[in-house]
């Protein structure tokens, strides 16, 4: 399906709250599929799913209980075999979502690992050989008494989500295994055996969850890189080649873990957090009274920002073939649209779409939905669950054409801040309007979906791409390039181009492709 990953980009959805097709309250599949025209209209080439799988749901579906089969609140096996067609009938890849690190509790395999006789399962998941022993500094992920077997289990997250056994780089106590022991390859088998099921599904790839978080104890993540190496082997043995982009966030080890692309997340540390949601956490006392580069600009933040962009593009480069990915947001962060807004939002798009890599955007960001900050934790969400929100389809229904029940009935409510898509589609000046513009100008120009000939300039934040120039103020005062001759192909706010010298105002910015 996919032929060249790099001139994809791609849409995420969050399958509960993206649409109801059966009208219970809960978006599904076959609401999903209702939608696809709409996500290939806005230009994207690909989707990533969040989790469907059988779950209890105590994480969002993130505690996955049988990663082979699809829960039924979502419409089970027959509806997510319908989605796949339905996706690449247009031309859609298809990414599922890959939970290596953790089963949920109530998994049989977990079940059977924690009995008190062994079974071949035993040593699929970590455990202590005495539930009684004290080890200090991993006693924060031991847990014990909830199950027959003499001994306690570690967790990779919450409490009810196992990790699987792939061992430790280094050995602390003796209940440790070396990642290399022969008891660890089962984890590595089961997980290369539900990607190559999926495969054979005609998934196209995976997105991966915590991917870093396999080998225990491996600082540098030499072990977890041969382990993702390992996996990679024996997938493409059975299934050929696929794709995958990591949950990671330090491309210089995850491309090297063969992971076709790695998202830049929202981590204190990266570049993107410094752009658009520095200072916007109120958890973050570090940050109090601070703002994103692109509603103030700050010097000192802007060194830091600078490198940290460069120290990563050069980082993925390394890597012909594969990629950065940045990305508008996720499920598990603060919407973008919190704190920019008008052309300084439109900025920031601008430069997920044309810096190096593969883009990707979460549903709703397209309506410059926002965060609903302090509802109430529903599954795991935490904070979290405020970015969950539904989307606002129409004024068709009472839950805005998200389903045919009112929204005290759905599975979350919507933001009332947030314009319908239909609203939006309708304005042409509208964010989700400037989105289509940004995947037919990345498609459109070779210069933007290739390693080679990226340059960033001392204006922030303006860079080229082989002939292309993008520009976005970020200053208070005008920007003045001269870039000789050339065609304008973009621009955002009150932008003039006279005979090849452009002044970029502040919050404007514009692509230019010279000749």
């Amino acid at each position: 399906m996919i032929k060249d990953y790099g001139k994809l980009s791609f849409y995420e959805i969050y399958p509960i709250t993206f649409k109801d097709g059966n009208g219970d309250g809960d978006g599904d599949i076959q609401g999903i599929i209702e939608k696809l025209d709409y996500v290939k209209s806005l230009g994207f080439s690909g989707i990533w799913f969040n989790p469907f799988y059988k779950s209890p749901f105590r994480d969002g579906g993130y505690d996955v209980s049988d990663p082979f089969h699809i829960d039924e609140r979502f419409g089970g096996d027959e509806m997510v075999a319908k989605l796949v067609e339905a996706c690449h009938q247009r031309e859609l890849a298809v990414f599922f979502d890959l939970i290596p690190g953790h089963l949920s509790w109530d998994a049989p395999w977990f079940l059977r690992s924690a009995a008190s006789q062994r079974n071949e399962d035993s040593d699929m998941f970590i455990w202590t050989k005495n539930p009684w022993e004290w080890s200090p500094n991993t006693a924060g992920n031991l847990v014990r008494g909830l199950f027959p077997r003499y001994g306690s289990f570690y967790v990779n997250f919450f409490v009810h989500q196992p990790a699987l056994n792939y061992g430790f780089n280094r050995i602390d106590y003796p209940w440790q295994m070396d990642y290399r022991r022969p008891e660890c390859a089962k984890a590595r088998h089961f997980i290369a055996q539900i990607m190559i099921h999926w495969l054979k599904q005609g998934v196209d790839g995976f997105r991966v969850d915590m991917a870093d978080s396999l080998v225990k104890n491996d600082d540098e993540k030499d072990a977890t890189i041969w382990v993702w190496q390992q996996v990679r082997e024996e997938v493409e043995k059975e299934c050929g080649p696929f794709h995958m982009v990591s949950e990671w966030a330090t491309p210089r080890r995850s491309l090297k873990a063969t992971f076709d692309s790695d998202f830049v997340l929202d981590h204190d540390d990266n570049f993107s957090h410094a752009f658009w949601r520095q200072g916007t956490n109120p958890d973050n006392t570090r940050e109090e009274g601070q703002a994103p580069l692109f509603v103030k600009f700050d010097q000192k933040l802007w060194d830091f920002a600078r490198e940290e962009m460069l120290s990563e593009i050069r980082d993925a480069e390394k890597f012909p073939g594969r990629w950065l990915s940045v990305i508008s947001g996720n499920h598990d962060t603060y919407r973008i649209a919190d704190a920019i807004k008008g052309d300084a939002l439109k900025l920031a798009y601008l430069t997920i779409f044309t810096l190096p890599g593969v883009p990707f955007v979460f549903a709703g960001d397209e309506c410059e939905q926002t965060t609903l900050r302090g509802y109430p934790s529903k599954d795991g969400g935490y904070q979290r669950t405020g970015t969950r929100l539904h989307m606002r389809w129409d004024d068709s229904t009472l839950s805005f054409g998200f389903s045919s029940r009112n929204e005290s009935e759905c599975y979350l409510p919507s933001n009332p801040e947030t314009r319908t898509v239909a609203a939006c589609e309708k304005d042409p000046d509208s964010l989700l309007n400037f989105i289509r513009t940004l995947n037919a100008l990345r498609l459109s120009d070779p210069d933007l979906t290739t390693h080679e000939g990226f340059e960033l300039f001392d204006a922030p934040l303006s860079y080229r791409r082989g002939k292309t120039v993008v520009a976005c103020n970020l200053k208070d005062e005008d920007l003045v390039l001269d870039l000789g001759e050339g065609e304008t192909l973009l621009t955002v706010g009150g932008v003039k181009v006279e005979n090849g010298r452009a002044v970029v105002p502040h919050h404007a910015g514009l692509v230019y492709r010279q000749k």
